[in-house]
């Protein structure tokens, strides 16, 4: 059956590993087919030339093929070529600018392809590279075959394959398999037990988890984001929302107005008695339903609240420019009094709290660092479900200046361009601002300066989940 096999586990050098998996599924096919054109992909040729290609020289020097008389190597074109004529080429598959839909991909044709750590490769780069499995696929082995490996992570591959925003397991799509393994499934015994050994002594729990146990639900930090102190070992949270919501306290829900790749609204509850901020769960209205347009958006959340029996109120917040503009062509209407007017009417009493202007995007990105470290006795906690707002705090990159680096890309459906980050985590820094403004204040004008720092120590001995 012609798909994707998407194959998880640790990365090893030794029987067992992704990359070995692959390199001898596709050295094998090339021995016992002549002719055939296979390629090994990664972002870079760098990485490449320095990871799964090792491997595969490894396998030929196991498997006892000799260079110059079973195989050549051709460094300049990055090819391998059997004594039968079939040939193995590395192939970069990095995103560029100038080519956003892979169309350098067009003139290539392959038997077979293995693409490694695709978690660093964009799902459309895939996709084209799958078109083009089409070279003596009948005559070998019948359908085409893409064989792909990864780490767990928190992007597309996660949603395709694994699970679903809620969380759920994905039923792949026809032709679609997902093959977990860890290092448990290593058949070399002795080696198993020293690279478990070596796991184990992993300070940081979500690197350990991911990578010895395979947990797709372990979010590392990643410090060259904008939001460098969110962990998601601390903060993001299972079951939060059954955990601590409130139908009968008040929800705040708070907007970003940007129709691609989604319109966005977080709800959230605040206890300031214990100091802290629950972020239950996020709100997404997709191009696809038609629900990226502030009506629409306004009805989906007030059914999902009726469905909650929300009966605290509800507290309306966000972008402060969405007083100035409007989803609709209506004059004198704006965002706000759509969402005002289609949540009124009945027991949800919405009430509109916004910031007088945006509050300075440095300062603010620095004081959510501030609370995400304990600013003042401050704790965040994110339900694990909101998937792009932890996709946000991951992957939100800083510019030199200190601003949010908002790097624009092309939907290859429909051709628009619109920014691939930070719409959640906009939504995440304006409710921070306006509910712990006492705070906000205090941080933006220096007061306070050692608070973060002090009160940190004394939380994190404290943290109970």
């Amino acid at each position: 059956m012609s798909g994707y096999r998407l194959a998880t586990g640790s990365e090893q050098k030794n029987p067992g590993g992704k990359s070995y998996v692959m390199s001898v599924w596709i050295l094998s096919t090339c021995i016992r087919f002549a002719d055939v054109r296979a390629a090994i992909v990664r972002k870079t040729l760098k990485s490449l030339k320095e990871s799964t290609w090792r491997t595969l020289l490894r396998v030929c020097k196991e498997w006892g093929l000799v260079e110059d008389v079973h195989y050549q190597i051709n460094n300049l074109s990055g090819t391998l070529r059997l004594w039968n004529g079939s040939i193995i080429m590395m192939l970069e598959a990095n995103s560029i600018p100038s080519d956003p839909n892979f169309e350098r991909f067009g003139s290539c044709e392959f038997t077979l392809v293995g693409a490694d750590e695709v978690s660093e490769l964009e799902e459309r780069a895939l996709e084209v590279l799958f078109s083009r499995i089409r070279w003596k696929v009948h005559e070998t082995l019948g359908v085409a075959k893409l064989l792909m490996t990864t780490n767990p992570t928190t992007n597309w591959i996660r949603g395709r394959f694994v699970q679903d925003d809620d969380g759920n397991k994905v039923v792949p799509r026809e032709g679609e398999y997902y093959v977990p393994f860890s290092v448990f499934d290593n058949p070399d015994i002795a080696f198993r037990q020293t690279y478990e050994a070596a796991l184990n002594k992993i300070s940081d729990q979500a690197t350990k988890e991911r990578l010895l146990y395979g947990n797709w639900d372990y979010i590392e930090s990643n410090a060259m984001s904008i939001y460098n102190k969110f962990d998601g070992a601390r903060h993001l949270i299972v079951g939060l929302k059954e955990q601590v919501y409130d139908p009968s306290k008040p929800i705040v829900t708070t907007w970003d107005f940007n129709i691609f790749p989604q319109m966005s609204v977080l709800l959230a509850q605040i206890d300031y008695e214990k100091k802290r901020v629950y972020i239950l769960e996020e709100i997404l209205g997709k191009p696809e339903s038609k629900e990226n347009n502030t009506p629409a958006l306004s009805r989906k959340l007030r059914g999902k609240l009726y469905r909650d029996k929300h009966v605290g109120g509800v507290d309306v917040t966000g972008d402060p420019s969405g007083l100035h503009r409007s989803t609709t062509n209506e004059e004198g209407i704006n965002n706000y009094t759509l969402i005002l007017d289609t949540l009124g009417g009945g027991v949800l009493r919405p009430k509109l709290k916004l910031l007088k202007k945006q509050p300075p995007q440095v300062t603010r990105c620095d004081f959510v660092n501030e609370v995400f470290e304990g600013y003042n006795g401050w704790e965040i906690r994110i339900d694990m479900r909101c998937r792009k707002l932890t996709e946000d705090l991951l992957y939100q990159l800083r510019n030199d200046d200190g601003t949010k680096a908002k790097k624009k890309v092309v939907d290859s459906k429909t051709g628009v361009k619109f920014e691939k980050y930070g719409h959640l985590s906009d939504c995440l820094d304006y409710l921070l601002c306006y509910y712990l403004r006492d705070n906000w204040y205090r941080f933006k004008n220096g007061e306070d300066s050692n608070v973060g720092v002090l009160s940190t120590a004394v939380l994190h001995e404290g943290f109970c989940y």
